[in-house]
């Protein structure tokens, strides 16, 4: 981590860092980015060693500036500090003491203008401009009555009469010098997707709720502007509303002549018994009637803000507040947070409102959501047409439950976690029976035994085959007219599952349901009309439109779903969400999406490349944007490796028997290596880490490069520009002097000095000037006076004058 900490005149005084070795300590830091009042501000308190000589750089009106793990460039000023001789804790503020210590004063505006207009005004003279404005086509009349308003708070009220808008302040930086800062304006900050996603038992540590239909409204009456008296009657007058305006979206609607909008939505839900009129679309008894008032004199605009107003009350105020581990989103960004341990389980998409980073303390990351809103599913709408179809083929209705057991016990109409289905054709109404007796005699066993209960296989070998068997009887015991082939005038249907490829021949051991029913004497002949199910490798004779068969092939496996449509038998598709399995054995998925879902592969075995004596164990694991695979000796069982591939990077660890040995990891830019290091073999082991961003990188190629050449003295005209400013070098300029005879160079007699790189960094006085001293032969010992830049370097007349004017400035080199 990088920090720099900046004078009052934005001259860098040092440069922090936790890879430079003697640099002032910096801990205990928390960035804290809150979305309040339509603005998201940023404060960063850290706690430094008082006794560093750098700590004294540290000045209240200063800055401190640094990067944080959003890429995002942070100017923070020194706001306050408390400490003693020791440590000193400092709190610093992103938007500078010009809009939070300067006051707003009271305003009206006559006219409407856009954001910008009010924002310019707002921002003069406060170093800030005004920089993204995505909503630039939008415009207001404003006017403001407090005296006592921050500039801060005043222009997030603007944003807020502006539909709610929302600031960030950003720093734009090249190298340490501060070359912006600008105030964007977002219609919503942050990602409207989701970027991250939250689990119980896995980063979701807690999830609280509460509700209330306390201030719950499902009308609205809206008041405007009172307009100013014309006469001297003194009468006072009445706030303008929008009665002359007939509107009806289908769910909100306001008569014309009626000061009141309504949810039609709302109100049938809440309103009391008996007093909401379904039939009567423009009834408006039984709404619970709100007020709202707005200062505004253009009816039209009351109106639309008057509903959205009643979109914010018209349903219960349910909230959630969530403890969460290692947030990675931003401010204003979307997450979901799912708890499978709440009765009916619990998603949640929420929005971030703050976050509370700390780049000293790694893994302690947290936020704070709000905007909760539940998640649900509709029903896939294949299943909705095929349910309606259904309803209309036939004036009998399916009734289908699932139990726990034949006998019915826990029925309930949905499968999840039930082992026995029955079906039950009713021509009496639509609605299922949730009587168990009803469906007695009917229950077919859908799930099988537990495979805990079968013959275990060796370790690592593939799982048995398993095997579907049907057969035909005509008896609830299958006894009576038994058959494993011939379905033909049968009235029940039996099922099982062994591991066994042969159908057996005992009744007792399937499971029976009916599945063709007697015939209605007193109606039309139920074979004429109801469905007929099938099962068998080949389609049976005489089918009629609507007819099901399952297809098997000679080992009884199911492999296709028909439907006859009256001349043809067609292939069906099953929806993946109705089949529910425990293990899916020797499949083959092609073109296929899987969502939400945890892939793990073991292996064992395995030799790495170029090893013949060695091999490994482990798993892969890919879920939630992961890929890790930890792989562990096959001889000794211990620890080998850890890689990780995630949203943000790669990480991969070396052990020795357990103990990590080297590590890799690559994110956000920057690599960072660690290793165990000793001096000596009888030395203690210490674990070392360093890291490496695209500076560095370039700071290494930078390194020994030639960056200047010609013959300055230099004089005070004499401006060598640099090709690698000193902030890109390693070490900074090296300088090669040359002996200077008979008007030009020798350029065999050299001297080397050193224009470091620290030299930049801390300088306090503004200066920016060495003297640099070197020994020649045939000169002596001399000096010269340099000034210097980021990319320059000038000198003095007085290096031109007696001995100094033996020696020249003919090379600069990075190093």
């Amino acid at each position: 981590m990088q920090w720099f900490i900046l004078s009052r005149d934005q001259h860098v005084l040092c440069a922090p860092s936790t890879d430079a070795r003697n640099s002032l300590p910096i801990y205990d830091d928390t960035e804290d980015i809150v979305l309040s009042n339509n603005t998201a501000i940023t404060s960063y308190e850290f706690t430094v060693d008082n006794t560093h000589p750098d700590a004294q750089k540290l000045s209240l009106g200063g800055y401190i500036a640094y990067t944080n793990k959003y890429h995002q460039v942070k100017l923070c000023t020194l706001i306050d500090h408390d400490g003693d001789d020791f440590t000193q804790t400092w709190h610093a503020e992103d938007i500078g003491m010009d809009l939070i210590n300067e006051q707003a004063d009271k305003v009206t505006y006559k006219e409407p203008h856009g954001f910008a207009y009010y924002a310019n005004e707002l921002l003069a003279d406060t170093g800030w401009t005004l920089g993204i404005n995505e909503i630039s086509t939008l415009s207001r009349t404003l006017s403001f009555d407090g005296q006592e308003d921050t500039k801060l708070k005043r222009i997030g009220d603007i944003a807020n009469e502006f539909d709610g808008a929302e600031l960030e302040f950003v720093v734009k930086m090249d190298g340490s010098t501060i070359t912006e800062q600008v105030v964007n304006v977002w219609k919503k900050i942050g990602n409207g997707k989701t970027q991250q996603r939250f689990v119980d038992a896995v980063n979701l540590s807690a999830l609280k709720t509460s509700g209330t239909i306390d201030s719950l409204h499902t009308a609205m009456a809206g008041y405007g502007s009172t307009p100013t008296s014309t006469t001297d009657t003194g009468q006072e007058q009445e706030p303008i509303t929008f009665a002359d305006i007939a509107y009806d979206d289908g769910q909100f609607f306001s008569p014309q002549g009626d000061k009141v909008v309504y949810d039609r939505v709302a109100g049938k839900t809440w309103a009391r018994l008996g007093a909401f009129d379904p039939q009567n679309r423009s009834a408006t008894k039984g709404y619970l009637v709100g007020n709202y008032s707005y200062d505004t004199s253009n009816p039209n605009e009351l109106l639309n803000r008057t509903i959205t107003q009643l979109k914010s009350v018209n349903t219960p105020k349910e909230s959630y507040e969530a403890d969460v581990v290692d947030i990675k989103a931003d401010i204003g960004d979307y997450v979901q947070i799912a708890h499978h341990n709440y009765h009916p389980p619990v998603y949640l998409s929420a929005r971030v409102l703050e976050v509370k980073n700390h780049y000293t303390v790694p893994n302690s990351d947290t936020a704070v959501f709000g905007n909760y809103s539940l998640l649900e599913s509709d029903l896939d709408p294949r299943i909705v047409a095929m349910i309606n179809g259904l309803a209309k083929q036939t004036e009998k209705y399916p009734w289908v439950r699932y139990a726990d057991d034949d006998k019915g016990t826990n029925m309930s109409a949905l499968p999840a976690g039930k082992k026995y289905m029955a079906i039950v054709w009713s021509n009496k109404t639509s609605v299922p029976s949730d009587d168990p007796s009803d469906y007695a005699g009917k229950w077919a066993l859908i799930k099988g035994a537990d495979g805990a209960d079968g013959v275990p296989g060796p370790k690592g070998a593939d799982g048995k085959t398993s095997y579907f068997h049907t057969a035909y009887a005509n008896s609830i015991d299958g006894k009576q007219g038994f058959s494993t082939t011939d379905g033909n005038g049968k009235s029940y249907f039996g099922q099982y599952v062994d591991q066994t490829q042969a159908d057996s021949t005992d009744p007792t051991k399937y499971s029976w349901a009916l599945f063709k029913g007697a015939d209605g004497r007193d109606g039309k002949d139920g074979s004429d009309n109801v469905p007929v199910i099938t099962v068998g490798t080949a389609y049976p004779t005489g089918p009629k439109k609507g007819d099901m068969h399952w297809l098997t092939n000679s080992s009884g496996v199911v492999t296709g779903y028909y439907t006859y449509d009256g001349s043809t038998w067609q292939a069906n598709k099953i929806d993946a969400s109705v089949i529910s399995a425990a293990t899916f054995n020797g499949m083959t998925f092609n073109g296929v999406t899987f969502i939400g879902s945890k892939f793990i592969s073991s292996f064992t075995g395995v030799k790495p490349d170029g090893v013949a004596d060695y091999s490994v164990h482990g798993t892969t694991t890919m879920a939630d944007g992961s890929i890790v695979t930890d792989a562990y000796s096959d001889a000794t069982n211990s620890q080998i490796t850890h890689t990780e591939l995630n949203q943000f990077g790669l990480l991969s660890n070396i052990y020795n028997n357990g103990t990590l040995m080297g590590s890799v990891q690559a994110t956000l830019g920057t690599l960072t290596l660690g290793s165990n290091y000793q001096v000596t073999s009888s030395s203690p082991v210490e674990w070392i880490t360093s890291s490496l961003d695209a500076l560095k990188v370039l700071q290494l190629a930078n390194n020994n490069l030639l960056v200047w050449h010609g013959a300055f003295y230099p004089s005070q005209v004499d401006i060598a520009t640099i090709s690698t400013p000193l902030s890109k070098t390693l070490s900074g300029w090296l300088i090669a002097w040359s002996y200077f005879q008979n008007g030009s160079p020798t350029y065999n007699n050299y001297a080397f000095t050193l224009l470091p790189k620290a030299a930049l960094a801390y300088n306090t006085t503004g200066a920016n000037y060495l003297r640099v001293t070197f020994t020649m032969l045939n000169v002596g010992t001399i000096s010269k006076t340099l000034w210097y830049d980021d990319t320059h370097i000038v000198g003095s007349d007085e290096n031109k004058g007696g001995s100094r004017a033996q020696a020249v400035m003919t090379e600069v080199y990075a190093v």
